[in-house]
């Protein structure tokens, strides 16, 4: 975890990340992950649990602090918050457990707030987080790249959960050597070996979601269904 002022914040891991394991625990294991399980999902290659090395662990670590599951004797067990974050049934639901998850890391919840979910310029961003924080402008600076990064993939979460703004959307299908703009967020992605190709691509005003599987496309619906809600439509016309 790095830390700036009083908050910490997961450098190794992202939220796509935890979800995509609570997802993977509760879909294939029932809410529990074997640890060996657990890493190979993220893309490592590690045939025996006794190998799993401490910079392994440290990541999973900081995936813990989205509260989407926790550290046990070999395993990662889930928690309600995966439970209510993963609904298939309850698309509101998942879209405000999301939200709590990501609040859980509390600088997320403070910038989004004292922003009201823009994400400053580049130029304007080391002294926004100065504002945020309290720290010197020179301690700031290096915390833009990283901080920047993790704005940028959850801020859309924080955006679509009730009582904020749903962002405006555009979807479109991408070419196949479409890359990401170094200002987008790319969601869910693995460092595993395999490589998906995209099935299309979301475009908001505060990110672009890259949907590759079913995580991804989930992402995806709820945003579409919490704009639908906010514009007013029925479930017949949002299904």
């Amino acid at each position: 975890m790095a830390q700036i002022g009083d908050y910490e914040y997961p450098t190794l891991g992202t939220f796509s990340d935890a979800l995509m394991l609570a997802q993977e625990a509760i879909s294939k294991y029932a809410g529990i992950i074997p640890n060996i399980d657990a890493v190979t999902k993220l893309g490592y290659t590690v045939k025996d649990p006794a190998a799993i090395s401490g910079p392994i662990y440290k990541r999973i670590n900081e995936l813990v602090t989205f509260g989407l599951f926790t550290r046990d004797r070999g395993v990662l067990k889930t928690t309600d918050l995966a439970a209510g974050a993963l609904d298939e049934y309850d698309s509101a639901k998942a879209t405000e457990a999301k939200a709590r998850s990501i609040r859980n890391i509390q600088i997320i919840g403070k910038a989004f707030d004292a922003w009201e979910g823009k994400i400053p310029d580049n130029p304007a961003f080391p002294a926004k987080l100065v504002q945020l924080t309290g720290v010197t402008h020179a301690e700031a600076q290096k915390h833009v790249e990283s901080l920047k990064k993790l704005f940028n993939e959850t801020f859309p979460y924080l955006k679509a959960s009730p009582g904020t703004l749903a962002p405006l959307i555009e979807t479109t299908t991408p070419p196949a050597d479409r890359r990401d703009s170094g200002g987008m967020v790319q969601q869910a992605v693995t460092e595993a070996s395999t490589v998906v190709q995209p099935r299309g691509e979301m475009r908001t005003t505060i990110g672009t979601i890259i949907v590759k599987d079913k995580t991804t496309w989930k992402i995806a619906r709820d945003l579409l269904r919490a704009l639908g809600e906010q514009l007013g439509l029925t479930e017949e016309e949002m299904s």
